[in-house]
């Protein structure tokens, strides 16, 4: 076991996820590369400066611009639109090692689709698969089965079909216009990797722990949506997967001051060669090194919460806030308003809980290149 100290923690997963270090990830093989550590994405549809996929890649590639993933999920196809610790992106050569994370999902969609007296879905999926077979089609062009009142509205069951159909694996995102999605059969899509062979179960086990634990770079052997997914979720069968990794010598255990619960990191990157810098970032809500935010505060001292779901009255801070990373330093959240195309970036108010000269220059140069990763014309205070 190896013992940490706050600040050895702090540095340790701000080096690792390769924020305000001087790693060189730029272009289309730097996100590669990155994704190959990372593994997976959380996805948001919610986009006020970019979605949460954009604004996690901004903060660790050089020159990234809003919406340069879609070039690797939509042309060279090499990322997927998919589901891992939630929906997400993941490498479309790890399809196949996934095939009991659809099943899964799968049998939660039936079970959504029961609570919501929508199981005749299931009834449209041959149908729906042979329209599909034709050629790509939009939601919109698939009309079939009526819609069902639900307690936040309508949904028609073939949309509710075509959810089932994509959580099983059958049909992807072949495009997207705006918010909506052109689906195709995923064997048409990524070929050779649809019909690559999947793990057996406990195989598949030890790869989707160590998995997580390297979208992490630091995992806490605690319950909680960090750990959401098949198996790892659930504390005996993570602790026997745990068991099996530390054995093999995947994963050593680390003690963290302040944080009672042990923690494991992947031994592929026990030794980090890269630095940091004198450089401030911005980090996505649902950045993968914020998937654990009581660990977050444990060891950054930094209470974050995003508080999008909170009624405007009860909120701390404000709608879409980010976290301010100086170094490896949380020192405070920044709250931009809704961007479109070329207009001015509109910074809406900034809550610093430390500032010198230094912080000051170095948010001064954050905020130019949050203007270029948005193509905004100049920036703006309210």
């Amino acid at each position: 076991m190896v013992e940490f100290t706050k600040k050895q923690a702090k540095e340790y997963m701000t080096r690792y996820h390769s924020i305000n270090t001087n790693d060189l990830y730029e272009g289309h093989d730097g996100l590669l590369k990155l994704m190959r550590k990372l593994h997976s994405l959380q996805y948001d549809p919610l986009d006020v400066v970019g979605k949460n996929t954009d604004l996690t890649l901004q903060a660790r590639i050089k020159n990234y611009h809003k919406g340069d993933i879609n070039y690797a999920l939509y042309e060279t196809r090499t990322l997927l639109d998919g589901w891992d610790k939630m929906m997400g992106v993941n490498l479309t050569e790890d399809y196949s090692k996934l095939e009991e994370v659809r099943k899964w999902r799968t049998n939660l969609e039936v079970q959504t689709l029961k609570k919501r007296l929508q199981i005749n879905a299931l009834e449209y999926e041959d149908r729906i698969l042979s329209l599909i077979k034709e050629g790509p089609k939009f939601a919109s062009e698939i009309k079939k089965g009526d819609k069902v009142d639900l307690l936040w509205g309508s949904k028609k069951i073939s949309t509710a079909t075509l959810d089932y159909l994509f959580h099983k694996g059958l049909i992807g995102v072949r495009k997207r216009n705006n918010t909506q999605k052109q689906y195709d059969l995923m064997e048409r899509l990524i070929k050779e990797h649809y019909k690559s062979t999947s793990l057996s179960r406990e195989e598949f086990k030890e790869y989707y722990l160590l998995r997580r634990i390297e979208s992490l770079g630091i995992m806490r052997d605690k319950k909680g949506i960090h750990l959401a997914g098949p198996f790892i979720y659930d504390n005996e069968s993570r602790r026997a997967i745990i068991k099996k990794l530390l054995a093999q010598n995947k994963v050593e255990e680390l003690q963290i001051e302040g944080v009672k619960d042990p923690c494991y990191r992947s031994m592929r990157y026990q030794n980090l060669e890269n630095v940091l810098q004198n450089k401030i970032s911005f980090l996505a809500p649902l950045d993968n090194m914020l998937w654990d935010r009581d660990l977050i505060k444990m060891v950054f001292d930094f209470d974050y919460k995003w508080e999008v779901y909170t009624p405007k009255d009860k909120r701390t801070y404000g709608y879409y806030v980010l976290p301010i990373l100086y170094r490896d330093s949380m020192i405070g959240r920044i709250e931009f308003e809704k961007h479109r195309k070329n207009e001015p970036l509109i910074v809406k108010q900034i809550w610093l809980e430390k500032s010198n000269k230094t912080i000051e220059e170095e948010l001064k140069k954050a905020l130019i290149s949050f203007q270029k990763y948005l193509g905004a014309r100049s920036i703006e205070y309210r």
